[in-house]
């Protein structure tokens, strides 16, 4: 009695057979409303399309990428120049005009157009922001190096440091309160004479004005000290002046008025000018007004002629970037689609001989692609970055179901059967296998149904209806077209395939001949591959998922060269800060290493920290402080002190031979009452009144003086200007004005649209090991509330990587299970028909491995797509060797897969083929994908031609 199956199966064949006009004509109605419907099917390129919904830490992150510029970039570079001529001022200014004359052309025709609202290629610096600081803008790296000395010099100087008579510990004496130094060293006489009257200088309780003996010698040590290192310091009078002339000038400009007008974004050796437009609307409007925009532009650059001047003008930012994209994507699918279409025909023709069944086979393929475009968009609303190779992989999916038919109709017809009967028996017993096929392969596709990610879920819901359009387009058009073949073409053809079926037999015949030996080697060596499969991990990185294009070149160019931030997509965590203060703090606290390892027990695994800060000419912030901690009026109090002294130089050299001839008799009593303290102080008192002396008497007074006169004047004037600087805004307050004077394209990276400072902390691969996460996040909250990690994101889509892998493979097996152990009738039958996949997918691993490839978020994918197509060879070898028993035992291993072999061959080379076209996809994943398909179809054919055969035999054929 027929099962309920074959009964369906046979009425399909009756349908094709005897209808064949109406079938061929209602699939052609379906495939030309699909064109028809196709014809405007969306392709998204956006990486956000691909990433779990309704997920908050993924919104989180779709939120924080808002905060990106949306403009378009354009970058002009010159040609044909070399950019080390860079210190010649003519070339300079002749690379400048060059450029900007371009720059402005384009920008003309540009401005005409009413889709942009803003062109800029010229820096406007407002005017909140004082003079001072335009000036510091302004500034090379030569002059603000010149600047940054001239700050430590002063600082040095005019903080107490080279010039300063009286040192710290001595501005609270009486002796800095005298006047010149003929005054200090006449008090210091009196002093001493005092004490000798008065017997303070007697044995034992020894003091000199007022204090303890020692105490005051080491006073007057210091004071000798102070006057010895001015003193010696004269000769650099002229430095210290014109450090502080420069101070002065900056803090001081005397006309801003050319600094103020507007610049180009320009880099220093002039090669390469940066222009922003701003189009009317957001790219988020969708790929067609990105490619609007783009073609907009373009065309004003060919009007421009810039292009005939030498030099090259490329676009970059999101509108540039979704139309590049774009085009990638669908040059990729184009691609696929045109190799896996033309391959499939040709392997079609080698495994059969025969170009007229070759076409037929191919007619109900591309129809059923067409249907599942069409499907695709109605049910997910097209395809995205990771579905546009989803049409080629039907396609090699498809041409199963047909190869497995004709072959098994070109069977029968070359044992002489008529076309009905051939016909009937291929549709019903291969329907039969081929049926479980696809709704096994359709099945797994169903589990991808369940995950988090979009990219896999529209994946799963195109896939799993496209294959099993594909089976029943085959399965109803491939009986029709036979039939109105034969009946057009049966005078003028003559039917024939080559039928290779006897020769495979040959060949396993051995095979089972050395069953055991083949049986026990491929596990072994299984075992060993599973040591090297169980260490392969999964890895998400975004840059696997976007084809690399132009935009993206231009983007790392404008930001290593117009920014001082590295290039390139790391592992990052983004800060935000409200206030300069709250900038401070975050930079401070993530340049911190020995205070994140001493309170949060985190490694050093912050490789570098960029802010703001780091775009800023100078330290500003550092610059301030310093200036404003200067106490000049105290200092051009002591150089009035000097000046006298000077004056008094006659006095000064008389006063000093007195106090040298007091502390010769100091010395002489110390020694005799065994006071070696006081000696030894003594005694070096008296070395440096001798090099006073010397320095004194041999100083030239007058130009002494003019010098002296010379620092007091621009002192003066400095102190009047610092006070400017001391009524300004922090550097930080004025942060952000500066940065709304840059283009939006280069503004983003700093600010954000509602005014927070951006603080990126870039990481290492570390932080994933161990508690590095949470030691991180804990650091973090400590001085800030509002952050955010690309490494919580991959954190969390690695954990949906697994769950997904995990989940989908499991469902998978499972149905596959159920499925192949109702279509074979047994536990022992299922498990051999999946053997080939099993061994399959470890050696996979194993190659994965040892190619350095991880499961990354496409490749995942891999897994339930191996379980469905490694099975059917399985299904298919097992039906046939199951009929090949039941007509005679004897042989039925050989005959069954041997007359399977060609068929399973060829089905899985047009699967392979199909993902072989994807090693040449623009997009990384996609090459992945295909290289890891390949090793897994791969090997499962191999098993299912040498272990499924052998295992059978080992097993005795008691189960078949």
């Amino acid at each position: 009695m027929k099962s309920p199956i074959e009964r369906m199966l046979g009425g399909v064949f009756r349908i094709g057979r005897y209808r064949a006009w109406w079938v061929v004509i209602l699939w052609l109605l379906c495939a030309g409303f699909g064109v028809y419907y196709s014809l405007d099917i969306p392709f998204r390129g956006a990486f956000l399309d691909l990433l779990p919904r309704n997920d908050p830490l993924i919104d989180e992150y779709k939120e924080n990428e808002k905060y990106s510029g949306d403009a378009v970039g354009l970058l002009f570079e010159l040609l044909g120049e070399d950019p080390q001529l860079d210190d010649v001022s003519e070339v300079l200014a002749d690379r400048e005009a060059r450029l900007v004359q371009s720059a402005e052309d384009v920008a003309a025709l540009l401005r005409g157009n009413e889709e942009f609202i803003e062109v800029i290629y010229l820096q406007e610096i407002p005017a909140s922001i004082p003079d001072q600081y335009v000036q510091l803008f302004n500034l090379d790296d030569e002059q603000l190096g010149r600047i940054e000395d001239s700050v430590e010099l002063a600082r040095s100087a005019i903080g107490g440091g080279s010039f300063g008579l009286f040192t710290e510990d001595m501005l609270s004496s009486e002796y800095a309160s005298v006047g010149s130094l003929d005054k200090v060293y006449e008090l210091i006489s009196d002093q001493f004479n005092r004490a000798l009257l008065s017997g303070q200088l007697s044995l034992g309780e020894s003091s000199l004005g007022g204090n303890p003996l020692e105490d005051q010698l080491g006073l007057i040590i210091s004071l000798n000290d102070g006057v010895l290192q001015t003193l010696d310091g004269l000769d650099h009078l002229p430095t210290v002046t014109g450090a502080v002339n420069d101070l002065s000038g900056i803090f001081n400009p005397e006309s801003t008025e050319a600094l103020r007008r507007p610049q180009p974004f320009i880099t220093p050796n002039r090669m390469m000018l940066f222009m922003v437009i701003k189009p009317r609307s957001p790219s988020q409007d969708g790929v067609e007004y990105s490619q609007l925009v783009t073609t907009m532009v373009e065309e004003g650059i060919e009007a421009s002629g810039v292009r005939t001047r030498g030099i090259r003008v490329r676009q970059t930012g999101t509108y540039a970037f979704n139309t590049a994209t774009t085009a990638a994507v669908n040059k990729d699918m184009l691609r696929t689609t045109i190799i896996s279409s033309i391959g499939v025909f040709v392997i079609f023709i080698i495994a059969f001989g025969s170009f007229f069944y070759s076409i037929i086979a191919v007619i109900p393929l591309l129809v059923s692609v067409i249907l599942t475009m069409a499907w695709a968009k109605f049910a997910v609303g097209g395809f995205n970055l990771v579905t546009t190779f989803l049409p080629a992989l039907v396609l090699g999916l498809g041409i199963d179901y047909a190869i497995h038919i004709i072959s098994r109709y070109a069977e029968e017809r070359g044992k002489g059967h008529s076309l009905n009967r051939s016909l009937k028996t291929a549709i019903v017993n291969k329907g039969k296998a081929s049926l479980f096929a696809a709704i096994t392969t359709s099945l797994v596709f169903v589990g991808l149904l369940t995950s988090r990610s979009r990219a896999l879920f529209e994946m799963g819901a195109i896939t799993s209806v496209g294959v099993m359009l594909a089976f029943l387009t085959t399965l109803f058009l491939l009986p029709s077209l036979i039939t109105l073949a034969h009946y057009l073409f049966r005078i003028r053809r003559k039917e024939g395939i080559i039928g290779r079926a006897p020769r495979m037999t040959g060949f396993f015949q051995l095979i089972t001949g050395r069953a055991r030996a083949i049986f026990v080697i491929i596990l072994i060596l299984t075992f060993f591959v599973t040591f090297q499969a169980a260490r392969t991990s999964f890895e998400f990185s975004s840059t696997d998922l976007i084809p690399r294009v132009e935009s993206q070149e231009v983007a790392e160019i404008l930001q290593e060269s117009f920014t001082s931030r590295t290039p390139g997509v790391g592992s990052v965590f983004t800060f935000y800060a409200s206030t300069g203060e709250e900038l401070n703090e975050a930079v401070a606290k993530l340049s911190d290493y020995e205070q994140q390892w001493a309170e949060f027990g985190l490694p050093p695994i912050i490789e570098a920290v960029e802010s703001p800060l780091d775009d800023l000419p100078v330290n500003l912030t550092e610059q301030q402080k310093i200036l404003n901690a200067l106490d000049i009026s105290a200092y051009i109090a002591q150089l009035d002190i000097l000046s006298a002294s000077l004056a008094g130089q006659s006095n000064v050299l008389a006063q000093t031979r007195t106090v040298l001839a007091q502390f010769s008799f100091l010395q002489f009593a110390a020694s005799a009452n065994g006071e070696v303290g006081v000696g030894i102080q003594g005694n070096h008192i008296m070395r440096q009144l001798r090099d006073i002396q010397d320095v004194v008497g041999r100083t030239d007074v007058a130009e002494a003086s003019e010098h002296l006169d010379a620092l007091r004047a621009a002192l003066t004037a400095l102190d009047v200007n610092l006070q400017q600087v001391r009524d300004l805004p922090p550097a930080e307050d004025l942060l952000r004005e500066v940065l709304l004077a840059y283009p939006e394209a280069l503004r983003s990276r700093y600010l954000t649209s509602d005014g927070r400072f951006v603080i990126q902390a870039r990481v290492s691969r570390e932080i994933f090991d161990g508690d590095n996460m949470d030691s991180f996040n804990r650091f973090a909250a400590s001085f800030s509330d509002d952050y955010f990690g690309m490494p919580l994101v991959v954190q969390q889509l690695e954990d949906y990587m697994k769950r997904d892998f995990y989940l989908s493979t499991g469902i998978a097996i499972l149905l596959i299970l159920v499925i192949v152990w109702g279509s074979l009738r047994g536990w022992m039958r299922a498990l051999l028909a999946a053997a080939p996949l099993v061994l399959g997918y470890i050696w996979m691993l194993g190659g994965m491995r040892l190619m350095a490839m991880d499961f990354n978020f496409l490749s995942i994918t891999i897994s339930p797509l191996l379980i469905g197509v490694g099975v059917d060879n399985g299904i298919h070898i097992l039906h046939r060797t199951m009929e090949e028993a039941r007509l005679r035992r004897e042989g039925a291993i050989e005959r069954g897969v041997g007359a399977t072999a060609i068929s399973v061959i060829v089905t899985s080379l047009t699967t392979m083929l199909v993902f072989a076209s994807l090693l040449v996809a623009r997009t990384p994943g996609l090459r992945m994908l295909g290289a890891s398909a390949l090793l897994g179809i791969g090997f499962a054919l191999l098993f299912s031609l040498l272990f499924l055969p052998a295992a059978l035999k080992v097993e005795g054929g008691k189960r078949v």
